[in-house]
């Protein structure tokens, strides 16, 4: 079963810093913040691998919580290209076959994660009619729950 558009489990915004971010976003509507991260990413964009650490935290609340990430400059986390709302996040049990149905039905992927397998691993990035989507493996549902039990995504 695809994952359910209708859904989502946190909308992302790129941002120049996260720790700005989080103190605005707090004094203004008065959410609050899970540990910030930093976490190393090894993504696939179009035909080129891409190494580098992107610094991200969650709201605590939800049911659709906030996420705030900062990358690196000249990346597609890189607030000064990609700025401001930038997608919605979705768990999905099926990521390969999620791609490939958005990719079929006219969506263009973005990038997506590497691991030890071929292929996609961990989470992608579709852009969908002007939407980007990001698919996120369930497998890492508990890295999630870690988190935001202890503190840590390790």
């Amino acid at each position: 079963m695809p994952f359910d558009i209708t859904r989502p489990f946190h909308v992302g915004y790129m941002v120049e810093n996260v720790d700005t971010a989080m103190a605005q976003l707090s004094a203004s509507t008065g959410i609050t913040w899970h540990p910030p991260q930093v976490f190393p990413l090894d993504i696939m964009v179009g035909d080129q691998r891409q190494s580098f650490d992107s610094r991200f935290t969650y709201s605590v609340e939800g049911p659709v919580q906030i996420e705030v990430v900062q990358g690196p400059a000249g990346t597609l986390f890189d607030a000064s290209l990609h700025g401001g709302p930038n997608h919605n996040g979705y768990w999905t049990d099926d990521l390969a076959g999620d791609i490939d149905r958005l990719v079929a039905s006219g969506g263009e992927l973005v990038f997506y994660g590497l691991g030890d397998a071929p292929g996609p691993q961990g989470f992608a990035m579709v852009d969908v009619a002007g939407a980007r989507i990001e698919l996120i493996d369930s497998v890492m549902l508990p890295m999630f729950e870690t988190w935001y039990r202890t503190g840590s995504f390790s």
